[in-house]
């Protein structure tokens, strides 16, 4: 009987653990570059982990002023820094829950044209007329695509159209409404794989010199501030499996780097540290 007790006893501990979170909702709110890829990740995790994530997207920028204005978003991953420091300065994140999950990678896609030698003189080609970005108000992406075109002396050269965010101005180029545009290259990748063809003819990556660094931070809100659940999936992804498939979308990871990749830059602004426990920032 006791062996019996112990192999039920044994039986019900996997269960359980098999269990975890499962019932509890963790909110989510993200930049639309990384939506694809945090997609990825929650599948990664709920296999394990089974727990029902609700994901919004959006630009940084509005998914900014919905969680002041109340949105009961447990985490939010930006696509810069600045919102979430503000958000940690306005004492609405959890403290030393801040970190930097990706670099994002700026690409000029220019579909049924080749690119020519670099960034600038694809962009002078006499059939480009209309270019399409981000709304630099709210969108990082497009911030950095307007700073490369100031850079180049190119702002005032095209017609541009704004999406509200870089999934919208990634249609703006997809459905031919712009010759051409600037995109996340984790868009690219996710285009790849949903068409089967590689666009490598007509992207180029553009030079990280002429923005400033895309670096994406995530942080841990007060909504989520008592859930296990939304804890330990932001600790999953700075896991080496995590930045691994981030890497492999198209990012620069700060903490894992890619075979081969040794001295990679790093910016120094990087915030690597563990999640505290529990401590609520008191705000300014």
């Amino acid at each position: 009987m006791s062996v019996l007790l112990r192999t039920a006893a044994i039986v019900l501990l996997a269960l359980i653990a098999r269990i975890g979170h499962t019932g509890e909702v963790v909110r989510i709110a993200v930049a639309a570059n990384f939506k694809a890829t945090l997609e990825e990740l929650t599948t990664l995790y709920a296999q394990r982990h089974p727990t029902r994530f609700v994901i919004s997207s959006g630009s940084s920028g509005v998914l900014y002023a919905q969680i002041h204005a109340g949105a009961p978003f447990d985490l939010f991953f930006s696509a810069d820094a600045a919102r979430p420091e503000q958000l940690e300065r306005d004492g609405m994140t959890v403290l030393e829950s801040r970190r930097t999950y990706a670099i994002g990678r700026l690409v000029l896609w220019t579909p049924g044209r080749l690119i020519v030698a670099d960034v600038e003189q694809t962009l002078r080609s006499r059939d480009i007329r209309t270019v399409a970005l981000a709304n630099p108000a709210t969108a990082p992406y497009g911030a950095a695509a307007r700073e490369v075109l100031t850079a180049l002396q190119l702002a005032d050269r095209f017609r541009i159209v704004r999406g509200e965010n870089v999934g919208q101005a990634f249609q703006f180029v997809a459905t031919g409404n712009a010759e051409a545009g600037f995109v996340a290259r984790s868009q690219i990748r996710d285009y790849e794989r949903a068409n089967g063809r590689s666009l490598v003819a007509e992207m180029m990556t553009v030079d990280p010199t002429l923005y400033t660094p895309i670096e994406q931070q995530s942080v841990l809100l007060l909504p989520g501030e008592k859930s296990a659940a939304a804890r330990e999936f932001m600790e999953f992804v700075f896991s080496e499996e995590a930045q691994r498939t981030i890497t492999a979308a198209g990012y620069r990871s700060l903490t894992w780097l890619p075979p081969g990749c040794h001295g990679c830059e790093r910016p120094e602004s990087a915030r690597t540290q563990a999640m505290p426990k529990s401590s609520r920032n008191p705000g300014p």
